[in-house]
C-alpha cells in the first residue's frame, strides 16, 4: 500500500505519519536531514528516504510525471512549453531536460500488452519514421474489434525478419491465432504469415487503406498527428521510448470515438495505474 492523496506528502511534523516508500509500513522517525529536507526512516524494513514523492528516487510526484509524459506523447507539445505549464499552473519548477529524461525512464517499462478474447481479424502496416532524418519503418499490428494496438516494432528497412519479429510479438501478446489478417499486399507478409501461423490457419487478405484496411491507417494518421510537431527523431532510445508511452495511452487512456470506449475496455483489460509502472 503507498500512499495517493497528494495533501498528505505536503510532510509537516505532527500532521500526518508517513508511510514507507518501499514497504507501505506507517512506522517511520526522523533520521536528519539532507539538503535541508527531512530525511525519515523506516522501523520495519530500515529504508531511508527524504519525503518529496510518492516515488523512490523521484523528487516529483508521480502525479506529475504522468500528466507530463502523457501531454509531451498524445497533444503535440514540445518539452520546454511543458516546463513551463508545470511552473505556471501548478507551482513545480522542472527543467524541460528532466522531462526527456522521465520519458527516456519510460523505455525501460514493461507496460501492460492487450490480452482481448479471441479476436478474428488482424490488421498489420507500416509507416516511415525518422531518425535524425534517416527513414526507418514502424510496423503495426491492430485488432479488428477492439481498436487496440497489439505489437509495434520498428526497423531501418522493409526485411522480412522484421515482418516476422512484429507477429511473433503480436502473437506471443495475445496469445491467440487470428482467423484473417488484413494488409497492404507488401511481398514480406505473404510467407511470414505462413511462417508464423501456418497457412491452414489464417488467411492473408490484400486491401488497400481505403478499403478493408482503413481501420489501421486511422492508427496511422494519429501517429502522423502527433509526430508531425518534430519531424525526425534524434535516437532509437528517443523513438522507442515515445512509442512505448504513445501506444500505451492510445490503449489504456484514449477513449475510441467509434465504440465509446477505450481499446483497453473493449478488451476487458483492466488498466494499471501509470505510477506503479514508473
Amino acid at each position: 500500500m503507498i500512499q495517493t492523496d497528494l495533501n498528505s506528502f505536503s510532510y509537516k511534523k505532527g500532521t500526518v505519519v508517513p508511510w514507507c516508500k518501499r514497504c507501505g509500513v506507517a512506522r517511520t522517525h526522523h533520521d536528519g536531514h539532507i539538503n535541508g529536507k527531512q530525511r525519515l526512516e523506516c522501523q520495519a524494513c530500515g529504508f531511508r528516504f527524504v519525503w518529496t514523492s510518492d516515488l523512490p528516487k523521484r523528487q516529483v510526484f508521480s502525479g506529475i510525471i504522468t500528466f507530463a509524459t502523457e501531454l509531451y506523447t498524445t497533444v503535440g507539445i514540445s518539452l520546454r512549453e511543458i516546463a513551463r505549464k508545470l511552473a505556471r499552473y501548478m507551482n513545480v519548477e522542472v527543467t524541460y531536460e528532466a522531462i526527456r529524461q522521465w520519458v527516456l525512464a519510460c523505455q525501460q517499462l514493461h507496460l501492460p500488452t492487450i490480452q482481448p478474447d479471441y479476436t478474428p481479424v488482424w490488421h498489420v502496416d507500416e509507416i516511415y519514421i525518422k531518425i535524425k532524418g534517416i527513414k526507418h519503418c514502424l510496423w503495426v499490428v491492430s485488432c479488428h474489434e477492439t481498436r487496440a494496438v497489439l505489437a509495434w516494432h520498428v526497423s531501418q528497412f522493409h526485411s522480412y525478419n522484421d515482418c516476422l519479429t512484429v507477429l511473433r510479438q503480436a502473437l506471443h501478446n495475445t496469445g491467440t491465432r487470428p482467423a484473417e489478417i488484413i494488409t497492404d499486399g507488401l511481398w514480406q507478409y505473404q510467407g511470414a504469415i505462413r511462417k508464423v501461423f501456418g497457412w491452414k490457419y489464417t488467411k492473408h487478405t490484400i486491401d488497400s487503406g481505403i478499403g478493408k484496411n482503413a481501420r489501421i491507417e486511422r492508427i496511422n494518421k494519429e501517429i502522423r498527428r502527433r509526430t508531425k510537431w518534430f519531424t525526425t527523431f534524434q535516437s532509437i532510445d528517443g523513438l522507442k521510448a515515445f512509442f512505448n508511452l504513445f501506444f500505451y495511452h492510445y490503449n489504456h487512456t484514449k477513449p475510441n470515438r467509434t465504440i465509446k470506449m477505450t481499446p483497453a475496455q473493449k478488451a476487458n483489460n483492466k488498466t494499471p495505474e501509470f505510477r506503479q509502472l514508473l
